[in-house]
């Protein structure tokens, strides 16, 4: 139980929802039962074609003092990623202590949202992410994440800090964003909000910290637009996410939101030559890239082949 004389974290926790019927309520029931916080849920809808937009009028009905929507205006980012930055531009941080990022199909542990406000508070850290557990009822199936590895003193640059449904930011990590996003320019195809808000954050200083604690339940489904793999499988789809060029392209735009250091600089500028010399210094350089032996290996092979 909660002692009534400390003081209970109010956060902020945004959803972006895109024909989730199936789904978000089962999620928004996870989110309104957290313990030990004081949580704000604000919705808003991509221009769902299913149940979903009734869904969360109703819940905005049942719970008007709990949950928000966000109108869209008429407008559909296309992607989760676009929906999530929508709704950081659109609330204000100043009026919670935290602010939360969730999928509208995942399931949260009652405590996920108080583990991650106390794990903040003990390390002074402004960000926050998790390790997290994938499920997939269909088949029975379920299988851990592990997002933390060894710290990486430029990892931000090669890979955000985990699923981005595990995000958990400070109000002064959340304004830092939105005024760096306010001046970034069109995005590169197909962004990682995770990834950019881990880079803004890293960039600048801010504390991060990597919970190897796994809160959430991570839905595998058909309609994931990411998703969890394992295996062989995993290392393929990194590959071939590689191969497309939209990993380069996204390190590349990173330009736009991080302050541009003298060691920021030197990798970005390296990545975009991408010269036999520039190539064999970032393959020397690659465990201040990614946080495990393994994906420290793959970034090489994928540097060496061209891949980036």
């Amino acid at each position: 139980m909660v002692s009534p004389f400390v003081a209970v974290p109010s956060v902020a926790v945004l959803l972006a929802t895109y024909n989730g019927a199936a789904y978000c309520e089962t999620q928004l029931t996870s989110i309104l039962w957290q313990r030990g916080v004081d949580v704000h849920v604000y919705a808003r809808d991509d221009g769902s074609t299913d149940a979903t937009p009734a869904i969360l009028r109703d819940w905005v009905a049942r719970y008007p003092n709990r949950i928000t929507i966000i109108d869209n205006l008429g407008v559909s980012t296309g992607s989760a990623n676009g929906n999530f930055f929508a709704l950081l531009r659109a609330i204000d941080p100043e009026r919670h202590d935290y602010i939360a990022f969730a999928d509208q199909d995942d399931v949260w542990t009652p405590d996920k949202l108080a583990h991650a406000t106390v794990r903040l508070a003990q390390e002074g850290a402004e960000g926050y992410s998790s390790d997290l557990i994938a499920y997939n009822a269909a088949v029975g199936s379920a299988w851990m994440l592990h997002k933390a590895g060894q710290p990486a003193d430029l990892d931000y640059l090669f890979q955000g800090a985990s699923a981005g449904c595990t995000y958990v930011l400070t109000r002064r990590a959340a304004t830092v964003a939105v005024a760096v996003m306010a001046e970034a320019p069109a995005f590169c195809n197909d962004p990682s909000h995770d990834w950019i808000m881990y880079a803004i954050c890293r960039s600048r200083g801010l504390k991060w910290v990597r919970d190897s604690a796994a809160e959430i339940l991570y839905r595998q489904h058909g309609g994931n637009q990411y998703g969890a793999k394992r295996g062989t499988r995993e290392l393929l789809s990194k590959l071939q996410v590689m191969r497309s060029s939209w990993y380069r392209d996204h390190i590349l735009w990173l330009r736009h939101v991080v302050v541009n250091n003298a060691e920021e600089r030197r990798v970005l500028d390296a990545v975009s030559r991408g010269n036999l010399l520039d190539r064999l210094w970032l393959i020397f350089q690659a465990r201040r890239f990614r946080r495990t032996p393994a994906y420290v290996a793959q970034l090489r092979v994928a540097i060496a082949l061209r891949m980036i």
